[in-house]
């Protein structure tokens, strides 16, 4: 496979990794991933003073999290199975990915064909072995993530669009689409119509609101395992909606933030 622009992106990326590394990706962040593009960017123009303050904001939160009272309302959970592989050298790719490199080089773009960022691991920007990428049958993946996907294509911008290739009924993507999407993963069994409270879990509006320390009802995702065997990867995953706990109910279902 050719050295393409996106690739030359992915390098560059690597000569941040002590700064990249250290940047969490939170569900449904892709303000960060935009500002580890740009730091990218700034860095390859030689920008670095501007890279740095970027990297600088990523590394101190303005805020931290209230502590206060919480219920569950609902929570769904699911796991997902899928093969995943390490590309340590983009150019030589194992051969059960190599097949569709040069094609997941060329989606990877926006539309006026600038570079996407890598979607990042299942916890962080890069991963320490490299560029990863999961396959799996495209009809294997959540129902919640196919529809997702379908929308998106349509009326999604470009990197939300080009995150989950599909090339001959198979799906690639990096495991931080799987944070990116978590609830939609977690929400797999969900049928909506059958319980109201889960049909908003897997709303993924509801998880992209900005978390304030007036809200009364909070949206939350997490990993409740992820196992890894060779090239095979299970994760579980867990979605829930949470209200402010009343007086009368605090002694019964509080969890803490």
């Amino acid at each position: 496979m050719k050295i393409t622009a996106a690739i030359l992106t992915l390098l560059i990326a690597r000569r941040v990794a002590a700064d990249a590394q250290v940047v969490d990706i939170q569900f449904g962040d892709t303000a960060t991933l935009n500002l580890l593009r740009e730091a990218a960017e700034a860095r390859a123009a030689g920008d670095y003073e501007g890279a740095a303050e970027i990297r600088k904001a990523l590394r101190y939160p303005s805020s931290k999290p209230e502590s206060v009272a919480w219920q569950t309302d609902c929570s769904v959970s699911a796991s997902f199975e899928a093969e995943i592989y390490v590309v340590p050298d983009l150019t030589r790719a194992p051969k059960e990915v190599q097949w569709a490199m040069e094609y997941l080089d060329e989606y990877w773009k926006t539309d006026d064909g600038g570079d996407l960022p890598y979607p990042g691991d299942f916890d962080r920007f890069m991963h320490p072995g490299g560029f990863r990428v999961m396959r799996v049958d495209y009809k294997d993946l959540p129902w919640t993530v196919r529809q997702y996907r379908e929308e998106l294509l349509a009326e999604g911008t470009a990197m939300q669009r080009k995150f989950i290739a599909e090339l001959n009924g198979v799906a690639f993507f990096a495991p931080g689409v799987v944070t990116w999407l978590g609830p939609l993963f977690a929400g797999t069994n969900v049928k909506l119509g059958e319980n109201a409270c889960q049909d908003e879990l897997v709303t993924i509006s509801n998880f992209l609101r900005k978390k304030t320390s007036g809200d009364d009802v909070r949206f939350d995702f997490s990993y409740q395992s992820r196992v890894q065997v060779g090239n095979s990867v299970t994760v579980e995953l867990q979605a829930k909606k949470r209200s402010k706990a009343t007086t009368a109910q605090e002694g019964f279902r509080n969890e803490e933030l």
